[in-house]
């Protein structure tokens, strides 16, 4: 297992709880913060549960949401309001640096050997197919043989690169920067969504009083600023007024993380002796906030079909395609719904008539929500009936 993020980490240990043996290389050292909007929507909510975390995750301090309200560029806005669309459901806000630490510690107790520090190189590539990887740990460059490699090591992972196997879209091509701030008001029951006409903004309340304070925006854009990024994250926010307001006063604490440009993909994710989960396999955009928890599901899809494939002693492209055919149900209308939103933010105008039709249809509105926080089957979002209702004046 190459990542110890949320996907490599639940990955591993559904793996030995099947007793497997797994050997999981990071080559952070944790706990450690990640460029990340640090928010687990309603439905990746629901599979920590399941996991039997919910204690922990409320002795780490993790801010419960039942909403986030989304503001249009020209001032609309309206509420997706996941305990409306979904009784009881709610987002979670929690820092990466708590989070990861979590899953991982769950590895362990599974049984997951974790070596942290371990920098993978390159994969071994063999007739067969992939056969292992070589790392570098504590200094020495050493090669690790495995019947399966499972690449969990986000959208830069070097699994996927190796493996020649990474691709990134022509479009949307951006660059997210994000921050921890204290003192921000007025936000406990959602979280907020603010689309600008340079960007977007998302803001999330985490444990102890502490907000995750994100911009995104054109990856060109970031690399053609005249000055630093620093410089460039707060003009960002500042040409929003509404988050202006929000940050006035407000403390940043810590350093502006970031990573771009975001969205990628691979042309396959499983072949000869590997499989890829989480953001390794794939990633669009953070708006639609899916990125945790897809990267969970992605586990607990990945988990069986792995675990058959080295029962029956056969890891080749053939034993491990119902993975591949998994992903595509669970994620195809998912990400069309990503890309069609993603379609209403590069659309000012549009964004504005959407959202102001939002605000006055429930039903619309709820649909939505659902369909955003994984409550509902996202093909719902893409029928002509309701996007006519949507859409109509």
């Amino acid at each position: 297992m190459v990542g110890g993020g949320p996907a490599g980490s639940v990955t591993a240990a559904l793996l030995a709880e099947r007793g497997r043996r797994v050997l999981l290389l990071d080559k952070a050292r944790f706990p450690r913060h990640k460029a990340c909007s640090d928010y687990v929507n309603p439905f990746g909510a629901r599979i920590l549960a399941d996991l039997g975390l919910d204690a922990e995750l409320a002795a780490l301090g993790a801010h419960r949401m039942e909403a986030m309200l989304i503001h249009a560029p020209g001032g609309q806005r309206f509420l997706a309001d996941f305990g409306a669309a979904a009784p009881g459901a709610r987002v979670l806000g929690l820092t990466r640096y708590r989070l990861d630490v979590l899953l991982l510690d769950r590895a362990r107790a599974a049984g997951v050997e974790v070596c942290e520090g371990a920098h993978v190189r390159d994969v071994i590539v063999e007739t067969r197919g992939a056969r292992g990887v070589v790392a570098t740990i504590d200094g020495s460059r050493e090669l690790l043989r495995a019947p399966l490699i499972i690449g969990a090591d986000g959208r830069h992972g070097v699994v996927a690169r190796a493996l020649g196997i990474g691709c990134s879209p022509p479009w949307p091509r951006h660059t997210g920067l994000a921050a921890h701030y204290r003192g921000i008001g007025g936000l406990d029951r959602w979280g907020e969504m603010h689309v600008g006409r340079g960007g977007y903004a998302g803001l999330a309340p985490l444990e102890e009083g502490l907000t995750n304070v994100a911009f995104v925006s054109a990856s060109q854009a970031v690399m053609a600023r005249p000055g630093s990024l620093e410089a460039y994250f707060v003009a960002g926010l500042e040409g929003i007024p509404a988050v202006a307001e929000k940050l006035a006063g407000a403390e940043r604490i810590g350093a502006i993380r970031g990573v771009g440009p975001m969205a990628h993909g691979t042309r396959r994710a499983a072949g000869d002796g590997f499989l890829l989960v989480g953001d390794s396999a794939s990633f669009l955009d953070p708006f639609t906030g899916q990125g945790i928890a897809e990267a969970l599901q992605g586990a607990l899809l990945a988990a069986p079909i792995a675990d058959a494939a080295l029962r029956a002693g056969d890891l080749s492209a053939r034993a491990l395609a119902p993975y591949r055919a998994a992903r595509r149900r669970a994620f195809r209308a998912k990400h069309q719904v990503a890309w069609l939103v993603q379609a209403f933010i590069a659309t000012p105008p549009l964004m504005d008539y959407a959202t102001a039709r939002l605000d006055r249809r429930p039903e619309s509105s709820q649909t939505l929500a659902g369909v955003l926080g994984g409550l509902y089957a996202a093909h719902r979002a893409l029928t002509p009936a309701f996007l006519a209702r949507l859409l109509r004046p």
